[in-house]
């Protein structure tokens, strides 16, 4: 039990603690990868850590119902005397209360972040669907043109992914211009950023009022188009990229991501003026450090747990 009570406090400051301290460290966009990770880091291991803390809590009750003289710890020897009763019928009902509501709440969270998964994956492949349909095949293999007017270019899912463009966008880029934008949503969809925004949209919708993924989800998304721009500027250099995002407009449907959709002035200046070897090499090592920090915590928990040395337990 003092296991499960240390996971939900160390969620507990990471939740509220972890998205005042991501965003104050200025230099994410020096070292996106690495920003992104660490915010990931954050995310994942309150989720996880809400879903061990509920699981240990149900076996530690459930293992130790009828002998909590096995329970050495005074916390959990408390916990115990009201499971068998000897607290009173009405402590042994709250706790009982207590346990099933928690449960309750931890399936119920699930099955929302499942079902809003699948709606967002759902939308996203209908739209991919319907692009099929209207729009109409170009040179290469994964792209799509479809006629409209306003110039847009955006990946969407599907099996397989495709990259839409409009002839609005044809008839505005050049050559230069167009394999730059294609190279960005090529980076987008050989990264998984697809599947991994709609993950984060669902988790955000599911949870509103928890700031680290609300906060979590659109960071993430926005790093993940200079991660793009970063791969494309490799390939063909940043002036055609940045000419490229100014002839584009943001016209990216719910569930796609477009070259133009998101920071755009942002990653114009970050293209305009790169940040340098020593500024990159200082965020890479404050942003893998913090991600190596957040994802310590579980298992430093876990690790004086069972060397006994966890004080609340003891």
């Amino acid at each position: 039990m003092s296991i499960a009570v240390c996971l939900l406090l160390y969620s507990a400051v990471v939740a509220v603690l972890g998205p005042r301290v991501l965003s104050r460290l200025r230099c994410a966009e020096h070292a996106p990868h690495l920003a992104i990770t660490a915010w990931l880091a954050a995310i994942a291991s309150v989720l996880a850590t809400w879903l061990a803390a509920t699981a240990l809590m149900g076996i530690d009750v459930a293992r130790h119902w009828d002998s909590p003289a096995l329970v050495l710890a005074a916390c959990v020897t408390r916990l115990q005397a009201m499971a068998v009763g000897q607290s009173g019928v009405a402590a042994q009902v709250a706790l009982v209360a207590a346990a099933t509501g928690t449960g309750a709440a931890a399936a119920v969270l699930t099955v929302r972040l499942a079902r809003a998964l699948v709606g967002l994956r759902k939308r996203a492949h209908e739209h991919a669907r319907a692009v099929r349909i209207v729009g109409r095949a170009s040179g290469d293999d994964d792209v799509l043109v479809v006629d409209a007017a306003t110039p847009g270019a955006y990946c969407v899912a599907g099996r397989p992914a495709a990259i839409v463009l409009t002839t609005g966008a044809l008839g505005a880029l050049d050559d230069r211009q167009l394999a730059a934008v294609l190279a960005h949503e090529r980076a987008h969809l050989a990264g998984h950023h697809l599947q991994l925004v709609c993950a984060l949209r669902a988790a955000a919708a599911v949870l509103p009022r928890v700031r680290l993924i609300t906060e979590g989800a659109a960071e993430v998304a926005r790093l993940l188009e200079m991660c793009a721009d970063d791969a494309c500027v490799r390939q063909h250099g940043s002036s055609a990229l940045l000419s490229g995002l100014r002839e584009l407009a943001a016209t990216a449907p719910a569930g796609a991501l477009g070259a133009a959709n998101l920071a755009v002035l942002r990653r114009a200046e970050r293209l305009v003026t790169p940040p340098g070897n020593a500024a990159r090499a200082r965020a890479a090592a404050l942003w893998a450090t913090a991600a190596a920090l957040i994802a310590a915590g579980p298992a430093l928990i876990a690790a004086l747990s069972l060397a006994g040395a966890l004080l609340c337990g003891s």
